[in-house]
């Protein structure tokens, strides 16, 4: 989010000198939409159980951001016959550079301090950060957006890198375009680039994954390209030259505003990240309806009026730096928190955050919008060699700014590249697929004699409970946790197969465990791990267990997630099943994690060295216990 959120509108500055008394007030508004898009944001990285669509903020800045700066560059054009691009981009730099290094200074420092492995990957992450390249480094680097793990302090820049990137290179199409074609060609150009843009966004989601799909430039761009798109169109508003909105058009606009707004609403509410309504049309309606609550504050309107109220635009004029700051102080604050009160942690960071935002546009965003980066630094060094009150403050604050600087410098070239747990996944997921090859020689459970057919079938008896002696190689399903003690569990018990991959969600592992029964590649032990990701559905694990893996000894694993909104739901789920069925044993993890935290990784989640030898105990346990 970017430039939108610390931007304020070049093009303002001419509507403010015009006579229009509601000038002031409706361009206010759009500092209230920027208020309500960063909320919505914070929620969904705060308190994703209760807005787990609040990423969608992100494309209201998108849509905004696309809106504001084609705006500009058309009013330029018209009004001086030609756009200075290298004006313009030094604009974007001298309003964004700012607040962005000083950020990625100050939380590259305190990761050295803070520890908990929170600078892992921070070398990758401040290259990205300092280039505008974030998203591609994360595509790169298979970083998953919505990992709930370890998250990099930095993940969050992604959306700025997108609009960076657009910022570079949408002027200079939009010159070539308007140039060839005028200003008609340009928006129907714009138009087609937005439904290829959002058919790439699906595509990406169907062939490859989602996270390519939700980072990629090409296939995230169509946010800021519909904002293009509006303001190229022939609806008035604030920033055209032409005739302000007649009221009954501002009566119409405003409502389609407020119905956009609902809509938005709705979708942070109800629509998950991860859910295929995203991708597939989702997440371009929920644009569709952004753009107009735009073009709403952009008028006249009462919906205008709303978002023009006080707080809302104080909120709004320091939402860049709101957004810089609040992702890496949550990651850092709730590294630092029991499991317990990660939730309290996470709205304190919000807090600390506001504060962080608030100082930043006080005393670094403004001056250096005012004055430039260079006379700003100038003037700062010049009062260091004076004498007084306000000298010995300022030249505090360059040793300290100094110290920042050398422990940044040196967090970024010591920082591991990756974290203990990522380090434990990765061998851990190699691991999974050597024992891939182990499937074939599962030794499958034999069916039942058939029945003559002049005897009366008898009820299908329960299947019992028999144990899985240790050392006998069982089938594995499961998620990252099952990656991470795939090499012990290998060595334990040779020749068992783990079929685990990092993110799965409790449908994947039964979809799995599915495809392998069918194709006879299930043993007599069938050991299932899930719930990490998410909720468990009650009957279909008691309809695996009982009709899929019927004959089988099946060991649930009870999760252990902390803090996250499902727990306790998929914790009711696995005992519930397991009392139910005689073949069915329960191997307690979360008890065990409960009672001793040193068996997991910083994640809380994971069992690391120990943890993977105690969480593999209590299997072998289960499986031996009738």
């Amino acid at each position: 989010m970017s430039a939108t959120l610390g931007d304020r509108f070049e093009a303002q500055a001419p509507v403010e000198r015009s006579s229009s008394a509601a000038a002031p007030a409706r361009l206010a508004s759009l500092d209230g939409l920027r208020a309500v898009a960063v909320l919505l944001v914070i929620g969904y990285h705060a308190a994703p159980q209760w807005l787990p669509g609040g990423f969608v903020g992100v494309d209201v800045f998108f849509v905004l951001s696309g809106f504001l700066i084609t705006a500009l560059l058309l009013r330029e054009l018209q009004r001086d016959g030609r756009v200075g691009l290298r004006a313009f981009w030094i604009r974007r730099l001298r309003r964004l550079a700012p607040a962005l290094v000083s950020m990625v200074g100050v939380i590259a420092a305190l990761t050295l301090v803070v520890g908990h492995e929170t600078a892992a990957g921070l070398r990758r992450q401040a290259f990205g950060a300092l280039t505008w390249t974030s998203n591609w480094v994360q595509i790169h680097e298979g970083w998953s957006y919505a990992d709930e793990g370890l998250p990099p302090v930095l993940n969050h820049l992604w959306s700025l890198a997108i609009e960076e990137q657009f910022y570079l290179a949408w002027p200079l199409v939009f010159v070539v375009l308007m140039t060839l074609g005028g200003r008609r060609a340009t928006r129907v150009a714009s138009v087609v680039l937005v439904a290829v843009s959002a058919a790439l966004f699906a595509i990406w989601y169907l062939t490859a994954d989602p996270t390519r799909a939700y980072l990629g430039l090409d296939s995230h761009a169509f946010g800021l390209l519909l904002g293009a798109a509006l303001a190229l169109g022939r609806s008035p508003h604030l920033l055209r030259d032409e005739a302000t909105t007649p009221a009954r058009g501002s009566a119409r606009l405003s409502a389609w505003g407020a119905c956009g707004l609902v809509a938005l609403g709705l979708y942070a509410a109800f629509v998950a990240w991860d859910s295929p309504v995203t991708y597939v049309g989702g997440l371009v309606a929920a644009n569709v309806a952004a753009a107009a609550v735009v073009l709403a504050a952009a008028n006249p309107t009462g919906l205008a009026r709303a978002l023009a109220v006080a707080p809302l635009r104080w909120l709004g004029e320091r939402s860049y730096g709101l957004y810089l700051w609040h992702w890496p102080l949550i990651v850092i604050a709730t590294r630092l928190t029991p499991a317990e009160h990660v939730q309290l942690a996470a709205w304190g960071a919000v807090l600390a955050a506001v504060l962080a935002a608030a100082a930043s546009y006080r005393f670094l965003e403004l001056p250096m919008r005012r004055d430039g980066i260079g006379r700003t630094f100038r003037r700062w060094t010049e009062s260091l060699g004076t004498k007084g009150y306000r000298p010995r403050r300022s030249r505090a604050i360059a040793t300290a700014a100094c110290v920042t600087v050398l422990t940044a410098l040196f967090a970024v070239w010591t920082a591991p590249e990756e974290s203990r747990i990522a380090s434990t996944l990765r061998e851990g997921q190699r691991a999974v697929s050597a024992s891939m090859e182990n499937l074939d020689e599962a030794e499958v459970p034999a069916p039942p004699e058939p029945q003559p057919e002049t005897e009366a079938k008898p009820a299908p008896e329960t299947p019992g409970c028999e144990p899985v002696p240790p050392g006998e190689p069982v089938s594995a399903f499961g998620d990252s946790v099952t990656v991470a003690v795939a090499p012990q569990l290998m060595h334990r018990r040779p020749e068992s197969a783990a079929v685990a991959t990092v993110g799965w969600q409790y449908q994947d592992v039964a979809r799995a465990i599915r495809d392998a029964n069918a194709a006879g590649h299930v043993r007599r032990g069938v050991l299932i791990a899930t719930g990490t990701n998410g909720a468990i559905d009650h009957a279909d694990l008691d309809a695996l267990v009982s009709r899929d893996l019927a004959g089988r000894q099946v060991t649930l694993v009870a999760p252990y997630v902390p803090g996250r909104s499902w727990s306790d739901q998929a914790l009711a789920t696995v005992r519930a099943v397991a009392e139910a069925h005689p073949h069915v044993h329960l191997a307690d993890w979360n008890a065990l994690a409960i009672a001793r935290p040193d068996l997991t990784g910083a994640d809380r989640v994971h069992p690391t060295g120990a943890g993977q030898g105690a969480f593999l105990d209590t299997v072998d346990h289960a499986f031996a216990t009738c």
